[in-house]
Formats: structure tokens, sequence, C-alpha cells
């Protein structure tokens, strides 16, 4: 990481060993809601606000929270991304004005953008080139569905440092700990690490088989000081930035989906004495693939397990973009010359279906499956 003119210093450097917290004191659920994350540290961390110099030169703000021991460091660094553009321009302006050789048309701010997309992978550069040691692993990783980068170093004391980077909202996330050689790899450090929305609320994400990410439903909880081994709770605080205790097994920070135009369709069908097997039949053999060709969304299908409904009723549920949608599907469906042509021959040896009955539903505000 490249620093520049430390701004504000609050008893702790990275790298520098300080008096400090010993294990028996336990692990406390650190908040930070400005800077957007959630993690575990073995105290209260200090802060250490320096700048920070982007690959292009522009210099933005990090502020560091750690925590240091007689035999480990723990560390998050976040780069303040989100005022690059403004950070751009000035330099450029500034450039303008020493130099007389910048274009009026590189000082549009744009530039930010590379900074941004690179910011994983120009701080990975920068760890590696410290040559503190051997490093171990340099690959891939991932903290609740935001993609980052995961490095290991094995110094010549033989300590390790485990170090994660990950970008999510324009800040960049650098997780740092390290531990001696004879102690485990700090996992409840490593693996607390979370982020947040700007109203506090925990992200995660998960992707598709493109790669195309969406944010699912999640929350976190504030368990209280924890024992630096078992990770049980062992005393009521849990500490915020804001200072507000918090007492275990208070939830907080969920998030949930906005509400979506799509609907539910509930049908249930009762066929004639003994015909339900054909029903099945035709569904299986040619309705389904139909409703997909005419955009409908399967749920699920099912039958009733005891009689007399399971030996005649069909119950599904599809789903449509709108109620518009629904009756347009219903619609080409019904008119559909494959449809009209496999619903006759089915009905050669007479009706297969005595009564439909179908009722639009929609979730609940607590419903898991909104």
């Amino acid at each position: 990481m490249r620093l520049l003119n430390i701004t504000k210093l609050m008893s702790l450097a990275l790298g520098l060993v300080l008096p400090g917290v010993a294990y028996a004191q336990g692990w406390i659920k650190y908040v930070n809601e400005e800077d957007q994350f959630i993690v575990n540290f073995p105290s209260e961390p200090e802060l250490l606000e320096v700048d920070y110099i982007t690959e292009s030169g522009a210099v933005i703000p990090s502020r560091i929270y750690g925590v240091a021991n007689e035999n480990s460091r723990y560390a998050i660094t976040v780069v303040d991304y989100t005022v690059a553009e403004q950070a751009h321009v000035a330099r450029c302006r500034r450039l303008e004005a020493e130099t007389d050789s910048v274009s009026p048309n590189q000082c549009g701010g744009r530039g930010h953008l590379t900074d941004i997309r690179g910011s994983i992978a120009f701080e990975a550069w920068n760890i590696r080139r410290r040559k503190s040691g051997e490093i171990t692993y340099d690959a891939y990783g991932h903290v609740d569905g935001v993609p980052g980068h995961q490095i290991q170093i094995l110094h010549p004391d033989e300590s390790r440092s485990f170090i994660g980077l990950y970008m999510h909202q324009r800040r960049l996330y650098v997780l740092e700990g390290t531990v001696p050689g004879d102690y485990p790899p700090p996992g409840l450090f490593q693996q607390s690490l979370g982020m947040l929305d700007e109203m506090g609320r925990r992200v995660r994400y998960q992707s598709d088989a493109e790669g195309n990410y969406s944010r699912i439903q999640t929350s976190y909880e504030y368990v209280g000081e924890e024992d630096p081994v078992t990770g049980e709770p062992v005393s009521d605080s849990s500490t915020g930035n804001d200072g507000r205790i918090r007492n275990p097994g208070e939830r907080t920070g969920t998030w949930i989906p906005e509400a979506s135009a799509r609907v539910f369709e509930l049908r249930t069908y009762t066929t004639e004495d003994g015909k339900l097997p054909n029903l099945l039949a035709l569904f299986r053999d040619h309705a389904t693939r139909l409703f997909e060709k005419h955009g409908m969304t399967h749920v699920g299908y099912w039958v009733p397990q005891d009689s007399p409904e399971s030996e005649n009723t069909l119950i599904y549920v599809v789903s449509h973009d709108s109620r518009e949608a629904a009756q347009e599907s219903w619609g080409a469906f019904r008119a559909d010359p494959e449809w009209q042509r496999v619903a006759e021959e089915s009905q050669a040896d007479g009706r297969i279906v005595a009564n439909i009955a179908s009722v639009f539903i929609e979730s609940t505000d607590f419903s898991p499956g909104q």
C-alpha cells in the first residue's frame, strides 16, 4: 500500500508491535456504519487515517482500524474510492497549472474509473512488492459473494499473514491478520468480515451460471463479546462505532428485496373418476413445456397424499411478470395449435377434467420465498 502524509494518529501503525490486548479478553463484533463494514476484533480497534496514492497518482483518504499485541496484529484498511473522481480532477488541475501540458479533455474526471476497476489488482501488487516473506497463496477469493483476492505470506520468523482484498460500493477493504507460526489461522477475524449498505444492513450476493450477481436477503446478529476459541458469547456488550451497547441475540440489518410486480397463480384441477393419470401424463409430456414457451415460470406441481383428493387432484403454481402478462400467456397457450391438438387427443375416451380453480396470490412480508 502506498501511503502519504499521515493526518491523524491514534496509537496504531500497521507493522508496529504495540502494547495491547491479550487473547484472554475475548473478541468483540465491531460494526462501523460510516465505512460500512462489520468484523471481529480482539478488542476495540485504534484508528489511523492516512492518504492513499492510487495507481494513477491521485490522492484519496484511507482509514486503518487495527489491534496489535505482542504476538499478533489485526487490521482492516478502508480505501475510500468514493471520492476518486474529485481526486482525479484535482490532480489533473494541479498538473495542468504546474506543467502547462495537460489537455483540458484529460481533466474530465473519467480516469478515476480505471483506478476503481484496477484497485484490487493494484493493492495486491503493492502487497507482493513488500517482499516481507514467501507468498504461499495468491488467488481469487470472496466474502458474502463480494469478489476479491486473497494472499498468504510466510515471514522469515515463521509468522504468517492472511490478507483479503474486496471492493464494494467504491470502497476497497484490505483485511490483514498476522499470527505466529505456531498459531492457527486467524479464522475469527478473517471469516467475520461483512460489508454493509448505506442503511447499515449487511449485504450478500449470489451469482448465476453466467456470472451475473444479485443481492439476496440476509441479516446479521450482534452476539456480544465472544470467546476467542469457541466463538460463543461471553458478555452482553457488542461494540459499534456509534457507541451503542447491543445485546446477544439482537438481530439487525435485515435486508428484504423490494416488492416485485411478479404474481403467482395457484391452480387446482379436479379430474373425472380414474382420469388423474391421464392429466399427469398430459402435463408431463406437453403442458409444462408449452407453459414455458408462452412465458410462464414453473414453481411447483403437487398431488395430495390423502384420499379422496389423492385420486383426482393436481395442484400447481406458476408465476407471471404481471396479471396482464398472465392473461396474455394463457390466451397464447390456449390458442397454440399443438395444445389444441393434444388436448383433443387426450379426451378421445371422455373428459379428463371436471373442474379448474385459479387463485392469484402474493408473498407476505415474512415469507422466505418472496
